[in-house]
């Protein structure tokens, strides 16, 4: 049987959408399905460097475009001119709304019109969840659910935790979360002294490399680099320690030197570690105890994957998540009613309109019981550990491709 010749097109190369929705689970499948498929990866920048570009598309039977191909949807109309089969992956809200500090850009250069031009377009959609598979069918029918997966044979991804004498308690993420690590304002007042002697936050992902572009009025596009005390991190990091009140004056001197790639010292009660790249980032869940996943109530939150529960599972880490949006899907609350302990539970849901009592409360919770700590990471593990497993999905994604070319042969 002729192999099937997919054409995948990723939006990046060094971030976690391109690798986790285009470049990881295509690598798993010409490894594990290479009697099958013939597949191609590259980035949809890269197409500008490819004439005749109609010949080129002409040898693949599937492509499969994360995001979009190009803003004004050349490449999609020549793809659907050749009659090729396209598929569109999504997986974040092409609507950012007023929070991502990207908003003003995207409105002023329109992407909400050149994404969903595309799912319109598309043959068939893809994403992360059934939450935002309803807010694609509003443009398209032909949708379908393949999450982020986790590929345990990836060095990374194998669990190598570290031990402490205190509870750790760490914030995983990127810079575009200020408004979601806000939620935590306030949380470290509401500690007592008792809780802050037996427990450490962790700052996940610190980098000084950041840059800010600037619209001038003549619609100019000005690029600087941030001083990182105006970076995003310091802030992240002032919710983190109470404005540095809970810390020495020597700590915080040795933090105002932002030395890169120098984590600060592992016994204090915050402690500060620096980014790493895409394919050593999840190294940092080896470091903490107890991942706090706070997400602020807004559209484009609502749609978003649920990959840092499935992330923290994977490393049999217990969960405070908000309760909203992608955090529903997996979660459920190791509080059954009046406070009794459910053995099922593999989280701790914090409800949108409490935020300023419970982060404190079942920080204070987890301290004070660290065993729930144990039992809450076992059962997240044992949700997650063949759901989102990159066999699993990629299983699922190469019966969705056989049906596609069934379907086209008809």
């Amino acid at each position: 049987m002729r192999k099937i010749k997919i054409l995948v097109l990723a939006s990046d190369n060094i971030g976690g959408c391109g690798r986790f929705r285009s470049i990881w689970p295509h690598e798993y499948i010409q490894k594990h399905y290479s009697d099958l498929f013939d597949i191609q990866i590259m980035l949809s920048s890269d197409l500008i460097k490819i004439s005749p570009i109609e010949l080129f598309f002409l040898q693949f039977d599937i492509i499969h475009i994360h995001k979009y191909a190009d803003p004004h949807g050349i490449y999609m109309d020549i793809l659907k001119f050749l009659d090729k089969k396209v598929i569109i992956d999504v997986d974040d809200n092409w609507n950012l709304g007023d929070f991502h500090p990207l908003s003003e850009m995207s409105k002023k250069e329109n992407w909400k019109q050149y994404q969903i031009s595309h799912l319109r377009k598309a043959d068939y959609v893809t994403t992360t969840t059934k939450i935002f598979a309803k807010e694609c069918k509003k443009y398209n029918d032909n949708v379908y659910v393949f999450p982020n997966a986790i590929d345990t044979q990836m060095e990374q991804f194998i669990p190598k935790p570290t031990k402490s004498n205190r509870l750790r308690f760490g914030i995983i993420c990127g810079s575009t979360h200020l408004h979601d690590i806000e939620l935590l304002e306030g949380m470290i007042s509401k500690l007592s002294k008792d809780v802050l002697d037996k427990v450490q936050f962790v700052l996940c992902g610190f980098d000084t490399n950041g840059k800010q572009t600037l619209i001038l009025p003549n619609g100019q596009k000005v690029t600087q680099k941030i001083n990182p005390l105006d970076s995003v991190w310091a802030k992240y990091e002032k919710i983190l320690t109470n404005n540095y009140s809970i810390i020495s004056s020597e700590e915080k001197n040795f933090l105002m030197e932002f030395r890169e790639q120098v984590d600060s010292p592992v016994n204090s009660v915050y402690r500060r570690c620096w980014t790493k790249d895409i394919e050593t980032y999840a190294n940092h869940y080896n470091n903490i105890d107890v991942l706090l996943v706070p997400l602020r109530v807004c559209d484009f939150n609502k749609v978003k994957s649920q990959l840092k529960i499935i992330e923290a599972g994977f490393f049999h880490k217990a969960v405070i998540a908000s309760d909203f949006g992608p955090y529903t899907i997996d979660c459920k609350s190791i509080l059954g009613k009046n406070g009794v302990i459910n053995e099922d539970g593999n989280s701790l849901l914090v409800e949108p309109n409490r935020d300023h009592k419970l982060w404190a409360k079942y920080v204070t919770m987890l301290a004070n019981n660290p065993e729930l700590v144990e039992k809450m990471g076992e059962n997240l593990y044992q949700t997650v550990k063949d759901k989102y497993s990159i066999e699993t999905v990629c299983k699922d994604r190469v019966n969705f491709y056989l049906d596609i070319m069934k379907e086209n042969s008809k």
